[in-house]
């Protein structure tokens, strides 16, 4: 089948990291002059070879590039004669969503000089990405609505956002020492958290963390539903040995004494999966027991665990505010959209033989999603109202 999305080779020795940063403040508006003049030589020095894009007037590689470059660099100019401090590019960087999307990340869609009989039916929507949502479900059983201009919370003997504005005080007094605390974030939400011992945890949209509001002096145990990255703090017995940290999920559970990992173990996918960022990590399953090396997956499906290399970054692109569709299935991909954007995906004849590969920013609203589609020649409806997006098959 063909592949829609392609990444452009990048032909400078500028950092890709450097890149994206200079993406994210091109974006936010505080990119210098110097800086953007790299980041525009860098786009310039990429060669954009295959499409898939119905094209108008020029529809040459260079054509197409110099259009979008043409128009971005207008604008910052036009946005600094009127604020020449600090320019403000939010207001005209949807419209531009797709070209700055694909620098981004240096993923391109691959271009097609053939115009389509029909083109794709442009629809107008108002179903806007994800963001910072939560709720805090306290051990006395109050849940309190985390603030969505907070990324995160830190507990302890009381509940901080990250900035150390306070949500609770002293509330892990208030409730069961037996009842765990509970940390939800609806479908396209995130939400950070640090526990008491220092372990942070990203929690990805439509997922539920349960820990102790104080961990016992020899374990330290939560439970997972859904997605979430674990950067756990090594803790120790007085005797010197490592306090083990456990991961419980319905169908795996993660020992480990000191690492980076993604799980994601959804109630609705066949399988659960744990990725290692770095370290080590025990799995275990119903029947057996395994060791994970960084870059592994333990993919767990009906009792049964394999483990398989990958490329962890594709499995953890999610925590970094982006999409990354290497590896995935189209139902992966769609499952994972589904989640961020609050849709309801549906499959009127299965699910679509078709792959997509690239990585792409999570910030751009429904539009991005139904530009994807289109390339890819599926058809399908979106039901703005019901938030119900029905896949047809190949067009």
């Amino acid at each position: 089948m063909p592949v829609y999305i392609i990444r452009k080779a990048n032909r400078m020795s500028q950092n890709t990291e450097y890149i994206e940063y200079l993406v994210f403040k091109f974006n936010s508006g505080n990119i210098t002059p110097d800086e953007l003049q790299v980041l525009t030589d860098w786009y310039n020095s990429h060669d954009d070879e295959r499409v898939k894009i119905p094209l108008e007037a020029d529809g040459s590689a260079d054509g197409v590039k110099s259009r979008i470059l043409a128009g971005l660099l207008v604008k910052v100019e036009e946005e600094e004669a009127v604020r020449p401090v600090r320019r403000s590019i939010n207001s005209w960087w949807m419209s531009a969503a797709a070209a700055i999307l694909v620098v981004a990340l240096g993923t391109w869609i691959a271009l097609d000089h053939k115009a389509p009989e029909k083109a794709p039916v442009h629809v107008q929507t108002s179903i806007e990405p994800g963001g910072n949502k939560a709720t805090l479900t306290l051990a006395n059983g109050r849940t309190i609505a985390l603030s969505s201009a907070q990324a995160g919370i830190v507990t302890g003997e009381a509940i901080t956002y990250a900035d150390g504005t306070l949500v609770e005080n002293a509330a892990l007094q208030q409730g069961d020492a037996a009842q765990p605390m509970v940390l939800h974030t609806p479908r396209g939400g995130t939400y950070t958290i640090t526990l008491p011992d220092g372990t942070q945890i990203w929690l990805n949209a439509a997922s539920t963390i349960k820990y102790p509001s104080r961990f016992a002096a020899d374990q330290r145990i939560v439970e997972l539903e859904g997605e979430a990255y674990f950067q756990v703090k090594p803790a120790y017995r007085k005797s010197g040995e490592k306090i083990p940290f456990r991961v419980v999920s319905k169908q795996q559970e993660v020992e480990v004494l000191g690492t980076q990992f993604n799980m994601s173990a959804y109630p609705e996918q066949a399988s659960g999966k744990t990725t290692l960022v770095e370290g080590k990590v025990a799995i275990s399953d119903k029947q057996s027991r395994f060791i994970l090396a960084p870059n592994e997956q333990a993919v767990t499906t009906t009792g049964k665990t394999q483990v398989r290399k990958i490329n962890a970054a594709h499995y953890t692109a999610w925590r970094e505010g982006k999409f990354s569709f290497d590896g995935k299935t189209f139902g992966e991909t769609m499952s994972e959209i589904g989640r961020w954007y609050d849709l309801n995906i549906v499959y009127e004849n299965g699910v679509p033989n078709e792959e997509l590969v690239g990585d792409a920013f999570r910030n751009q609203n429904i539009d991005f999603v139904l530009r994807l589609l289109n390339v890819a020649e599926i058809d399908y409806k979106l039901d703005i109202a019901q938030r119900k997006l029905t896949i047809k098959g190949k067009r």
